[in-house]
């Protein structure tokens, strides 16, 4: 089979939605990157500011950068704490201990996969400087319950909306709990375009800060006199190497600006999953608050207890074999190497580690079609039955 043949019959987990618009966009974008132009850029934080309901956004080459950008713009310092939950994406982890800080992992929710808000104020202490939080599919509601302990400790609240993006719950949208929030452009996202984050703010003086952290902490980039006089070329602040390009930039705003409609078509694929693999025993399947209607950047699956991590990644392995290009869960946060010590942390945040084990991800996107749905769930099924019976659980 040629390769050309053999793309087109592949699954993808998640699919950029590119259009003819974004071809044209991009080509008007390599013209205003050869002048130095990033019109592009200003664009995109202008269009994710008016579809997350934000008066500020700030690009970054990354959701990642995004996350480590928001820790040193509340202030992190080295060996601050801050509460992050121990079943979540890798990139909170990560971005928290490459701005200096520690997590403090809470356990998971078992239903929900999401914090247990009732062990979440015994993480807290005196070195807390900050409490990051991704809302899970199954119930991102308890952003509600997580903020209310933010204001109570008046700790400020990052929220990761990568993958939550577009998600409501009753009046509101996700993406506006955090005093940061974080959005991907990248195949996490409900708003897959050709990579990227944006950091999400009320406060003017908060975005500066941001911006200046994401120009390896220089005041400005421009050779204006203006600029130069407020010293813009000094490194005055902690920062990084995170802006966004242009090229990059010029494909996400059609697709951001498309964000309900690409919504819309990812829950038809989410609930013909719901309706072929509902009544099956040995899966759990998302069951969201009747107040929140998640985004389906993937659609999540739960191996039964009967099943390992072993057994998960043989699954998911026979699925690939298969061209569909299923993919493990949020990671088990404590068990990360960039975190990771001496000890079994599986026994301090179990729910989290058997959460992280037997969690699957599969593909949902708008241009899955009915009949992909079900070979999806079909081989699932196949291959969930060959797994147990390889293994001798009759």
């Amino acid at each position: 089979m040629a390769e050309g043949d053999r793309l087109m019959d592949t699954i993808p987990l998640n699919r950029p939605d590119i259009r003819r618009r974004e071809y044209e966009a991009l080509e008007a974008a390599l013209s205003a990157h050869a002048r130095c132009d990033r019109g592009p850029v200003l664009q995109l934080e202008e269009t994710a500011a008016r579809v997350a309901g934000r008066p500020h956004a700030v690009a970054a080459a990354s959701a990642g950068i995004a996350i480590e950008a928001a820790m040193l713009t509340i202030g992190l310092r080295l060996g601050d704490e801050v509460v992050c939950p121990a079943y979540g994406p890798a990139r909170l982890v990560a971005g928290i201990s490459r701005a200096g800080g520690r997590p403090r992992f809470v356990d998971a929710q078992p239903r929900t996969g999401g914090y247990d808000t009732s062990r979440m104020e015994d993480a807290i202490n005196d070195r807390t400087r900050a409490i990051v939080v991704a809302p899970t599919w199954f119930d991102p509601g308890a952003l509600e319950t997580i903020a209310a302990i933010s204001r109570k400790y008046e700790i400020p609240l990052i929220e990761d909306a990568v993958e939550s993006l577009g998600s409501t719950i009753g009046d509101d949208v996700a993406g506006r709990f955090g005093v940061i929030s974080v959005i991907g452009l990248g195949h996490e996202s409900p708003a897959y375009a050709a990579g990227g984050g944006v950091v999400l703010l009320n406060d003017e003086r908060l975005a500066d800060t941001c911006r200046e952290i994401l120009l390896e902490g220089r005041a400005s980039a421009n050779n204006d006199l203006g600029d130069l006089a407020r010293g813009g070329w000094a490194h005055h602040r902690a920062g990084v190497d995170g802006r966004l390009d242009p090229l990059r930039a010029a494909v996400a705003i059609g697709v951001l600006e498309r964000l309900e409609e690409t919504i819309e078509f990812r829950r038809q694929v989410a609930d013909r999953y719901v309706s072929r693999l509902g009544g099956e025993s040995q899966l759990q399947i998302p069951a969201p608050a009747p107040n929140a209607r998640p985004s389906w950047p993937a659609f999540p699956v739960r191996l039964d207890e009967r099943f390992v991590l072993e057994d998960r990644d043989a699954i998911i392995a026979g699925l690939r074999r298969h061209e569909i290009l299923a993919a493990a869960g949020w990671s088990f946060g404590p068990d990360l190497p960039i975190v990771a010590g001496p000890g079994c942390a599986e026994d301090q945040w179990p729910i989290a580690a058997r959460l992280a084990a037997r969690t699957i991800h599969l593909p949902c996107h708008p241009s899955m079609t009915e009949r992909e749905v079900d070979l999806v769930c079909q081989t699932l099924l196949l291959v969930m039955t060959q797994t147990v019976f390889t293994r001798g659980d009759g």
